[in-house]
């Protein structure tokens, strides 16, 4: 962009360029954390699948779901940023925001699942991977995104858990309230939603007897 602004203005003439906050040397483009975004969101949906196959009960599914969201969160902070060399910043913060952003899909595809059946998970994939994803923004901003759809981004697991994590690693945390509460409202959500279908069923199973 530098230097097609100097041929437009002054051809020879170099435009001056200073970061604001550089990306580390061993990913000068920023192609892991475009990269990491589609692991977020496939995360949660693999524990929420996994766990509605293999657990049954509520409590135990959203203390699976959480667990899975920690260890994630590890798992792949560390790899982006000690392996691969994408995230600066602390460890522990990207990692918490990692985790966030997993537990905010697969508790809500939980939720989704628990009153809606296998017909929640299909709900909570789309939402998830052909709207959130494609408008988090990640891979360049959402700000440059058309219209509307960037706002409509931020609001979904996986453009607030893509902005909170580049606010941890490159801005020390700075504005990352508005995505700290997108995500705590989806946790929210999928745990509220978690809690009515295992009423519901209790009630449909004493009903039944």
């Amino acid at each position: 962009m530098a230097t097609g602004l100097g041929q437009a203005g002054k051809p020879g003439t170099p435009v001056a360029v200073r970061d604001l906050a550089a990306l580390p040397s061993d990913d000068p483009r920023g192609s892991g954390l475009a990269a990491g975004a589609l692991p977020l969101v496939m995360g949660g949906l693999l524990a929420a699948v996994l766990l509605t196959r293999l657990v049954h009960g509520t409590v135990r599914r959203v203390s699976g779901a959480i667990a899975f969201a920690a260890t994630g969160g590890l798992t792949v902070a560390a790899i982006l940023q000690f392996w691969f060399g994408s995230l600066s910043g602390s460890y522990p913060a990207n990692a918490g925001a990692i985790a966030l952003t997993i537990a905010a899909t697969s508790l809500t595809v939980l939720g989704l699942e628990s009153l809606l059946g296998y017909a929640g998970i299909g709900i909570g994939a789309v939402v998830m991977m052909l709207i959130g994803n494609p408008l988090s923004g990640t891979a360049t901003a959402p700000e440059m995104l058309p219209g509307w759809s960037g706002t409509l981004g931020q609001l979904l697991p996986p453009g607030a858990g893509g902005r909170l994590l580049r606010s941890t690693a490159f801005f020390d945390g700075r504005g990352a309230t508005h995505a700290v509460t997108v995500l705590v409202a989806w946790i929210a959500l999928g745990a509220v939603l978690c809690v009515a279908g295992g009423l519901h069923a209790r009630r449909a199973a004493k009903a039944a007897a």
